[in-house]
């Protein structure tokens, strides 16, 4: 199995090269996919979330034999959010996993930075409303949505790592 992803400010890439390196496993950019994924290769596949669909599953569902996808996105981990994107991506017998990536304005448009800036505004207010009754998680998620910054860590792969040993026994 090889690991494929897409990245537009570079969470994904930043989660898809510590996964191939923790895993011993090749590692392509979508591009990059196109000469280096032979056919028939069985593929985890890693996009960024935009509006609950991970960019470029359904190119890579009908390009490679996709054995899992890895959503990364700007929300808290939860199993409604699993279920969110099992229901807005079809993958055909592939689970689906979720990881925090974080928020780079620099890196992005001014409409993407005005559409993530209104899609997140209730959520904003909702922390600043709380004041100093802020978890430490709170104010770094309202410090992130503010300025920007990183949830990626080595950790919050586990899961998808549990899982991919269980694939190759």
């Amino acid at each position: 199995m090889v690991i494929v992803y897409r990245s537009n400010t570079g969470f994904t890439q930043e989660y898809a090269e510590m996964l191939g390196k923790a895993e011993k496993m090749k590692v392509f950019s979508v591009a990059e996919a196109e000469d280096g994924v032979p056919p028939g290769e069985n593929v985890f596949y890693m996009g960024p979330l935009m509006a609950g669909h991970i960019s470029g599953v359904d190119q890579a569902v009908k390009k490679f034999t996709v054995k899992g996808v890895c959503g990364v996105g700007m929300s808290l981990a939860s199993q409604q959010l699993l279920d969110a994107l099992a229901k807005a991506n079809y993958v055909p017998n592939a689970p689906i996993f979720y990881l925090q990536g974080g928020w780079a304005p620099r890196k992005v448009s001014w409409l993407k930075r005005r559409m993530v800036n209104m899609v997140t505004k209730s959520n904003r207010e909702a922390l600043q409303a709380k004041g100093s009754r802020r978890t430490p998680e709170e104010s770094k998620q309202l410090d992130i949505l503010l300025h920007g910054g990183s949830w990626v860590s080595f950790e919050r792969l586990d899961t998808i790592r549990s899982w991919m040993k269980r694939q190759r026994v």
